[in-house]
């Protein structure tokens, strides 16, 4: 069983990296793969493609059980999630998709989402006051063993909660001459720096 947090990751910051490690505990994983949504469909980045993989890569190196992949970098065209769950599948893996409570919202929007389904089970890492309501063609369980036995289509509601971190919030911090440093691991404050990323 693989599981992927797919995001944008501009930057990726402590917040993503918790959520990872809190899937892989609580699932009794080996490991959790973090994939760069490099042409996202849905947004802009303000870093490139190559600075958002290089920050995932130094963020990653120093995480026990968190590993990176380029397939949407190297894939071209738009970054749909729908493609890289079938491209891990065809490995014949069980895929969980990692997303927050907050990304459910958006989820009627997402290419394919109909598809979801019969592709992937869902990881859910939820946000304080929001909701969580499983999409079309998904049935809640509370038992994280219960994504092993079925192949596709089972919501699992972490119990570890986000943090209350945003790239959004550390990109305003940094564009301000703030000190985004606790945001951040140290190697991707100092890529930042050196790089000039994020600067007003």
């Amino acid at each position: 069983m693989r599981a992927i947090l797919g995001g944008t990751f501009d930057p990726v910051h402590v917040g993503h990296l918790h959520g990872a490690q809190a899937v892989r505990r609580e699932l009794g994983l080996d490991s959790v793969t973090l994939v760069l949504s490099a042409r996202p469909p849905h947004r802009s980045a303000a870093a490139t493609a190559e600075d958002r993989w290089r920050m995932l890569q130094l963020a990653a190196s120093d995480q026990a059980g968190i590993e990176t992949s380029d397939v949407e970098l190297r894939r071209g065209g738009p970054s749909y999630s729908i493609d890289t769950i079938r491209a891990f599948r065809s490995g014949g893996e069980t895929v969980v998709w990692i997303l927050g409570s907050d990304g459910l919202d958006a989820f009627r929007t997402w290419h394919e989402y109909e598809a979801f389904a019969t592709a992937c089970h869902l990881a859910v890492l939820v946000r304080p006051a929001v909701a969580v309501t499983a999409p079309p063609g998904f049935r809640e369980t509370g038992e994280a063993a219960a994504l092993s036995r079925h192949d596709t289509g089972l919501l699992f509601r972490m119990r570890a909660p986000m943090l209350d971190v945003s790239a959004t919030r550390v990109r305003t911090s940094i564009a301000r001459g703030g000190d985004a440093s606790g945001l951040l691991t140290p190697a991707v404050w100092n890529y930042i720096r050196d790089r000039g990323l994020y600067r007003g």
